[in-house]
């Protein structure tokens, strides 16, 4: 843009100097409009305090009036009396003094009825009976001014006898003393004026009171009805006799009453206009001047500026193209800031625009990251949270309730540790579509994490609709699922809870519906379970355990216990199982199958893993200075220790510490914790097995049973359920399982061991089918720790089982 020749700044700082050449010879002329305005505001102020005057009089007297008569009816004791004759009696003695003392005219005494009980005087027209019923209706005191002849003020107070009944008093008294205040203290005129309207429809004006009775007739019959309002609003100007004259006026409380004061302005006047005829023809032709002098200047300046503010608005409702076209003006010969203000204007819309449009995209990429699921285009638990809460409050309590379905797919961890997370991701989308196939008009279905789903059913008024929609749920899930080819049958688990009459809230509705999911999951899964309080009563006893046992290993409430395993062919001590036991300081022995799920699930697992396993070496080391040399130890190792990072180094250290080796420890894994990484299990177990230390199968053929893993996996044993050993006498198929799983691990080249061996038919057919060891109550209970020595010594003499040699 070229350089300003005239920029804006000169262009102001011309028409200022010409403005102020014109404020030199204005300055008189200013000062009589400041002699014009102040008298305007004083007559203002004289008019306001007329009218705070006459309301500051008209509540005093109202007060004064208000006071005496009420301390009048507790004087009399009136509350205390069954009705108002002693009232009247006293009302009559005092009324003479009260027209005396507080310029009372005429006391009334009206029952609810509207009955005249007393009157002090003779019928008067100043009686206003819509008063007295007001205050009857509202039972607070009330007053009204009543104009005919002359103004008086009407105060009607309700009282109250010891019935209970009601009556209003009334008293009317003269305005005249507040006239007379105003008059003296504003030093003006004062009068009290009733305009009313005649059948012809023209305003008469008649004199009630007056200080200057002569000089008010005469005003009056000048004013028409558009100048009378213009005296109640503003003040009227009126010329009489040669003398200026300023009328105001405001309406009392009486309707069609008016308070008038005039005041004689005449000598202001002629001296104002005086001046105003010297300077009038020297102020046009100089204000003239500079007005056109200023306009030229500032006219083109103005519209563009005006064109550019008119424009504005537009970047606020986002039209910024349509801003910058309204915006564009022609280029001056001399450019000024106007046009670089329009220049940056033109570059800001083209900025904001951009910045709305990347604003909008990250809002709505935003909103949906927040409130949806990326993966199945789901509801997340945000908007579940949102929903469900805004669902409860607009509830009809009606016969209605809302359910809350949850949703958890069974064993879905194998997939994604089998086949990989892309995989999982995609069984979960397909998951997701069968959902919404079943998810009603009304319904919400969210994606509550993981593989959890949640289904929520408002405004139900069918009790079996949740239940029905479960059942949906189970048969469509269970249909095959295919995926680059592979079929895959899931199931799930679905807990139910509904909304009842009592308050519940969105956190208590999922965390129900959750306990009834879990439930399910405790049960085998596929199915659907609503919840119920012996649920939340189990969670509480499992809360109260998983504190009990944090406390456990640091009080040494744990102990342990070997369970013998013998050689079936030779009868010879093969070695030990390693049992935990808890005896609870309260509850005696806690039985294993309640307090060991509990502990694999906490955090207390890994800590109690390492105290297991130092002992198990503090009783091998004790074993070998007995003069047993040739046993094996087994641990059960949890999936949890068994990726801990510390496991490899504390075994190293234990085996040094105690100098021992590791071919006399063997560590059972279950089929779960082998399902995980591949990789990464077999990487842990080479380290482990470069010790000499052995590995074990436990509970073969209840979890993922794979010879996929077997094949893999360094392995030296497998130990056999003893679910199927129990059955395996009267159960055909129990006993093809074993053979057949005997048959298969020995090809393998892999011991294995038969678990809950209980009598000697079971063993006869373990060694028929060439089953290496055996354990189990026929061999040996679980020996405590502290018992082990002495029980070797009795039942295997000389390292054989004392029950082979019988």
């Amino acid at each position: 843009m070229r350089p300003f020749v005239f920029s804006l700044p000169w262009k102001i700082l011309l028409a200022t100097i010409s403005a102020l050449l014109c404020m030199t010879v204005l300055q008189t002329s200013l000062g009589l409009m400041r002699m014009s305005e102040e008298f305007d505001q004083q007559q203002q102020v004289k008019r306001e305090s007329a009218r705070q005057q006459y309301l500051q009089q008209n509540t005093i007297i109202e007060q004064q009036l208000r006071v005496w008569l009420e301390s009048f009816s507790d004087l009399v004791q009136l509350s205390q009396h069954p009705d108002f004759s002693v009232f009247i009696q006293h009302l009559a003695e005092q009324s003479a003094n009260m027209q005396l003392h507080l310029n009372i005219e005429q006391i009334w005494l009206h029952n609810s009825d509207m009955q005249l009980l007393f009157n002090s005087g003779q019928q008067t027209p100043y009686f206003s009976p819509t008063l007295v019923q007001k205050v009857l209706k509202q039972q607070s005191p009330s007053t009204i001014n009543l104009c005919v002849q002359s103004c008086v003020k009407q105060l009607s107070l309700p009282v109250l006898n010891a019935s209970g009944e009601v009556a209003v008093m009334t008293v009317t008294t003269t305005l005249v003393d507040i006239l007379s205040a105003l008059h003296q203290s504003l030093n003006s005129d004062v009068a009290l004026i009733r305009a009313s309207k005649s059948a012809t429809g023209k305003i008469n004006r008649e004199l009630i009171s007056s200080s200057n009775p002569g000089l008010i007739k005469a005003l009056l019959q000048k004013v028409s009805d558009l100048e009378a309002d213009l005296a109640l609003s503003e003040g009227l100007e009126l010329h009489h006799n040669g003398q200026q004259y300023l009328i105001s006026a405001f309406e009392m409380q009486s309707q069609g009453v008016y308070l008038t004061v005039v005041d004689n302005i005449s000598d202001f006047v002629a001296t104002n206009n005086g001046y105003r005829r010297q300077l009038l023809i020297t102020s046009v032709f100089l204000f003239g001047g500079m007005v056109l002098l200023v306009y030229l200047i500032m006219r083109r300046i103005s519209l563009r500026l005006k064109k550019l503010s008119q424009a504005l608005p537009l970047l606020s409702q986002k039209q910024y193209a349509g801003f910058r076209q309204q915006s564009q003006f022609d280029a001056s010969i001399w450019p000024d800031e106007v046009d670089l203000l329009r220049q940056a204007a033109d570059e800001l819309s083209i900025e904001l625009e951009q910045l709305n449009h990347k604003v909008e995209q990250h809002t709505n990429e935003l909103e949906k990251v927040a409130m949806y699921d990326l993966l199945t285009t789901l509801p997340n638990r945000n908007m579940l949270q949102y929903q469900l809460e805004r669902m409860l409050s607009s509830q009809s309590t009606e016969n209605k309730f809302l359910a809350v379905l949850f949703v958890d797919l069974d064993d879905f961890k194998r997939i994604n540790d089998s086949l990989g997370h892309a995989q999982g991701d995609k069984l979960l989308k397909l998951v997701a579509l069968r959902l919404k196939d079943c998810c009603g008009v009304n319904d919400l279905l969210c994606r509550f994490g993981g593989d959890e789903f949640v289904f929520v059913l408002p405004q139900q008024a069918d009790a079996d609709a949740p239940f029905r929609l479960a059942s949906q749920v189970l048969q469509r899930i269970q249909q095959p699922l295919t995926i680059d080819q592979q079929n895959f049958v899931m199931t799930v688990s679905i807990g139910l809870t509904i909304s009842m009459a009592t308050p519940t809230d969105a956190d208590d509705l999922i965390r129900q519906a959750d306990l009834a999911m879990h439930e399910v999951k405790v049960n085998g899964g596929n199915g659907a379970q609503a919840y119920n309080l012996d649920m939340y009563q189990r969670v509480q006893q499992r809360v109260l355990l998983e504190q009990d046992l944090k406390e456990a290993l640091l009080l040494n409430q744990f102990s342990l216990s070997f369970q013998p395993q013998m050689t079936i062919a030779t009868g010879a001590l093969y070695g030990f199982e390693a049992l935990i036991r808890w005896r609870h300081p309260s509850r005696g022995m806690v039985p294993p199958d309640e307090f060991i799920p509990v502990l694999e699930q906490s955090r207390q697992i890994v800590p109690l893993g390492y105290w297991i396993i130092e002992q198990c070496m503090q009783q091998c080391l004790s074993l070998l200075h007995s003069g047993w040399h040739h046993f094996r130890i087994a641990i059960n190792l949890s999936a949890e220790q068994f990726v801990d990072p510390e496991l490899i180094p504390t075994l190293k250290r234990l085996l040094d510490k105690y100098e021992l080796q590791g071919s006399y420890f063997e560590l059972e894994l279950t089929e779960r914790t082998l399902v995980q990484s591949i990789d990464t299990m077999l990487n842990i177990m080479s380290q482990i097995k470069a010790m000499g230390i052995h590995f074990a199968i436990d509970d073969f053929g209840t979890g993922y049973s794979s010879l996929s893993y077997l094949k893999k996996m360094p392995m030296d044993c497998i130990k056999i359920d003893k679910s199927f050993l129990s059955g395996m006498l009267d159960n055909a198929a129990d006993f093809q399982i074993i053979a057949s799983t005997i048959a298969m691990v020995q090809k393998l080249q892999l011991q294995v061991v038969a678990e809950g061996v209980e009598t000697r038919e079971q063993l006869e057919l373990l060694r028929q089918q060439g089953c290496d060891i055996a354990q189990g109550y026929l061999i040996a209970r679980p020996i405590p720790q502290p018992e082990l020595a002495g029980f070797l010594e009795e039942h295997f003499p000389k390292g054989i089982w004392r029950a082979q040699s019988l």
